[in-house]
Order: structure tokens, then C-alpha cells, then sequence
């Protein structure tokens, strides 16, 4: 006869409470059929799906890892960073299904050693342009909200990163249609209904401004004002008409549309793309940084950093406060090649970065270390970078723009790690401490300075002649 333990209402609190237990799994990133490397099983991630835990040194040598059953000591103590990703408390054989956490865990630890901030996405793809955008923060008070009325709802759908709604552009043919008919048809009331309201608006605004007209015509300070009409009071022919005159103008039915089903701000085609579309050929360009790739499935950081500025000096304990920040090794994990499309890709703190653009340093031509890859090299090949700016893409994924480190800073973070082969401003110069050239005294020069200053050779005075008296 099976029955069931009773728990005690300390247990029963421990197990509903969210702070004594991990938090739900995340979905993982969809795949991609065109890139095999993300269906693979050993893969990394784009990013972490489960929670990792750490523990104390002398607690990992108990196997107490604060869960239900201690951990084994010969999977968890032969590492030498303790971080493990709880897969499963209780499995069906009673045991706890965990596997290692460093993978993202020390990704995590070397991404904030860089201490740069999370900015926004922009559309410039090319860093080598002379004039870039300001990196904006993730956190700034007027876009890190979440929580906004329906007026402030539409004012502010450009700086949103939220949104109830789908984005249009990265949904497949299939998807749409799915969407269409389970979401939007059924809504084909409610949506008449805000379009009355809209109606409604638009008279009582109307009416407001003839109104302030006739006022600045008779000369009268003060205009009288309408009484705002009631959704109630515009008629389905009226909505039809409107909606009819809507078909003309793709912008203002466009705009409605995504008022209504709260859709994330879609960046119009180029001109190329506009001939396709041509519903989309009139829309206006958005000011929204998530316009052209969609908004993130996440916060726009990600959890990853929280700092909103890099502005701050590093300051050296010898040569003061520096003018960039310190560079860091980036490893190529593959070289350049010939072509369009064929950049180098370099790994920086755990993420994978496209090679330094412009007329940089790496990119001059017969630079071994970006243009072949040489097995020979201990560790790969590495060159020093600069990380100017770290984004979270539409998919959840790190993206970071590096150009190339002065020799300057180069060389003042290898000597912090004792990798200097030559002081940064070259050795003191030494004291040169003035000679004289011996000459061999001869004898006609011994006597020449002993002789005799009774008998000397030339007068010791001078005559009347030496002073121009004759």
C-alpha cells in the first residue's frame, strides 16, 4: 500500500520558497540548420540555461554543495574552479543529475574583469567610420522600464526594448499564418473598437482646433473647448470609411496595427528589398536600436555587467593615470582570408569577436599573426586589443567591437605581467664623464715646461710697442 510522508510545515515553506530554490530552467537558444556547430552536444551554449552554484573550499571537500544530497567528491573536487549547473534534483534513479559550470561561469568572471558597460545596438556596422554614434547605456532611466501606461505605452514604443507583440521581421511564412489565425482574427472586434475610440479622438481634437480658429478670428483671449465625443457615438459605417482610407496610407495603418497588438518597431527595406514589399515602401524610418535585428529575448544586458559607463581612468601606480584602458590578449582562432565575408575571428574573454577593421595595425599587409594560421605557436596566436563596445543581440548573444592597442599600452601591460623585454621608455642614459687626452711627454716637452724662468725664451713683459706707443 503506497502512502505518502507527511512534511513538516518547515519543509513545506523551504520547498515554495523562491529564495531556497533554483530558478527555472531558460529555454535554450534556438538552433540553426545552417550552422551544424550549434547542434552539436559538446557546443557551448550561447548562453546559460541553468543556474550555476559555487561553494567554499573546505565545503567542496564534504561535498557540500547547500542541496538536498551532498555532491561526489571525485567528480566535483578534481577541477579547480567548484562550479557546477544542477540539471535535475531528483531523477528517477534518486540522485542529483549535475554537470559542470565553469563553461559560463568563468566566461562570466572574464567578461567582468574587462569593466566595460552593456550599450544599446546600433546601426553602423562599419567602426572605421570618423564618426560614431554615443554609446548608450542599457540602464538609462528613460529606456530601462518595463512598466508603462498606454499613452506612455505608444509615445515611448522607440525606446522600448519589451513588447507584447511578435516582431513581424523574424518570424517565418509559417509562423505568421499561425499568428494571424490564432491571434489577430479572433480580434477583429476589439480591434473596431479601438479604431472608434481613435475616431473619437481625432473629432474631438478637430473640433478643439476649429474651435481655437474662430477664437484667433473674432479676437477672443480665451477659446471655448468640445466636449470629447464618446466611442460610443461613431457608427460601424464610420469605422468602415475610416478603415477603407486607411488601405491608402500604409504608414497610419501600420502605426494603428502595432498601437493595438503592441508589435516591436520593424525597420523599412532598403531600396532593393522595397520593390519586394511594396506594403512597406512608404514607412518611415525608426529611431528604435532594435528596428533592424528585433528586440532581445532578454534584459539588454543580459545579467552579464552592470555598470553604465566606462568612463574612469586606470590609474598606474608609476606612470599615472592612463589615457585608454588597459588592453587585453585576444587569441585568432581564425586567420584572415581573401574575400568578402573571410574576416579574421578572434576570441576575447570567452567570446567570439570579428578581427580589428580599418587601417589598423593587424590589418597591414604581411601581418603573420591575422593572415595564416601557424601551429607552431604555444597557445595559438594572440595579439593585444582594445574593447570599445559590448552589445546583447536579438538572440541573446555577446557581441563586441575591438580596434587595435597602442604600442604604448601594450607595452605597460606587459610589464604589470612581467612580460617586458625592454623598458617602456628606454634605459637612463649614462654619465659620460669628461675625459682628456694623455699625450706622451717628450723630452724637449719636460724641458720646455722645467726651464729655467731666469733665462726665458720670449720676454715676460712686453715693450712700449705692445701698448701702441710706437
Amino acid at each position: 500500500m503506497a502512502f505518502s510522508r507527511g512534511v513538516s510545515p518547515g519543509g513545506a515553506l523551504l520547498r515554495t520558497s523562491r529564495m531556497f530554490s533554483l530558478p527555472p530552467v531558460i529555454p535554450p537558444p534556438p538552433g540553426n540548420k545552417l550552422q551544424m556547430i550549434s547542434e552539436r552536444a559538446s557546443a557551448t551554449e550561447a548562453y546559460p540555461t541553468h543556474q550555476v552554484l559555487t561553494t567554499f573550499e573546505s565545503s567542496r571537500s564534504r561535498g557540500d554543495w547547500g542541496l538536498k544530497r551532498p555532491l561526489p567528491l571525485k567528480s566535483t573536487t578534481g577541477t579547480t574552479y567548484p562550479m557546477v549547473k544542477v540539471k535535475e534534483m531528483d531523477s528517477l534513479e534518486q540522485i542529483t543529475d549535475f554537470t559542470s559550470g565553469t563553461q559560463h561561469g568563468l566566461t562570466l568572471k572574464k567578461f567582468q574583469a574587462l569593466n566595460i558597460p552593456i550599450s544599446t545596438p546600433s546601426e553602423i556596422s562599419d567602426p572605421s567610420r570618423l564618426f560614431r554614434p554615443v554609446q548608450r547605456s542599457v540602464f538609462e532611466a528613460d529606456t530601462d522600464v518595463t512598466a508603462f501606461s498606454p499613452d506612455e505605452q505608444i509615445q515611448e514604443a522607440e525606446k522600448r526594448w519589451k513588447f507584447s507583440g511578435p516582431w513581424l521581421a523574424g518570424m517565418t511564412p509559417g509562423e505568421f499564418k499561425e499568428y494571424l489565425a490564432k491571434t489577430v482574427r479572433p480580434k477583429r472586434a476589439e480591434f473596431r473598437k479601438f479604431i472608434q475610440k481613435k475616431i473619437a479622438a481625432q473629432k474631438t481634437e478637430a473640433a478643439n482646433r476649429e474651435l481655437q480658429e474662430t477664437a484667433a478670428l473674432r479676437g477672443d483671449a480665451v477659446a471655448e473647448t468640445q466636449e470629447p465625443f464618446k466611442p460610443e457615438s461613431i457608427t460601424d459605417d464610420e469605422v468602415t470609411e475610416y478603415l477603407r482610407r486607411l488601405r491608402n496610407d500604409n504608414q497610419v495603418l501600420y502605426d494603428l496595427v502595432g498601437q493595438f497588438l503592441d508589435l516591436a518597431p520593424l525597420k523599412p527595406p532598403q531600396a532593393a528589398e522595397a520593390r519586394q514589399h511594396s506594403l512597406l515602401v512608404n514607412l518611415r524610418a525608426t529611431d528604435s536600436p532594435y528596428g533592424g535585428r528585433g528586440p532581445p529575448i532578454t534584459h539588454p544586458s543580459a545579467g552579464i555587467s552592470y555598470l553604465r559607463t566606462a568612463a574612469y581612468l586606470n590609474n598606474h601606480p608609476i606612470y599615472g593615470p592612463q589615457k585608454s584602458h588597459p588592453p587585453v590578449q585576444a587569441r585568432v582562432l581564425k586567420p584572415r582570408r581573401g574575400g568578402l565575408g573571410n574576416d579574421a575571428k578572434i576570441g576575447v574573454a570567452g567570446f567570439v569577436a570579428d578581427g580589428p577593421l580599418g587601417t589598423s595595425h593587424s590589418n597591414l599587409r604581411g601581418n603573420s599573426v591575422m593572415d595564416k594560421f601557424d601551429p607552431s605557436i604555444e597557445g595559438g596566436a594572440k595579439l593585444w586589443v582594445n574593447v570599445d563596445k559590448a552589445t546583447v543581440d536579438s538572440t541573446g548573444r555577446v557581441q563586441l567591437t575591438v580596434s587595435d592597442a597602442k604600442a604604448t599600452d601594450v607595452l605597460i601591460a606587459k610589464e604589470l605581467i612581467g612580460d617586458a623585454r625592454e623598458p617602456i621608455f628606454g634605459s637612463a642614459p649614462k654619465r659620460q664623464e669628461k675625459t682628456f687626452k694623455k699625450i706622451p711627454m717628450t723630452a724637449a716637452r719636460l724641458r720646455g715646461r722645467y726651464e729655467n724662468s731666469d733665462s726665458p725664451s720670449s720676454p715676460t713683459m712686453s715693450g712700449s710697442s705692445g701698448y701702441g706707443l710706437r
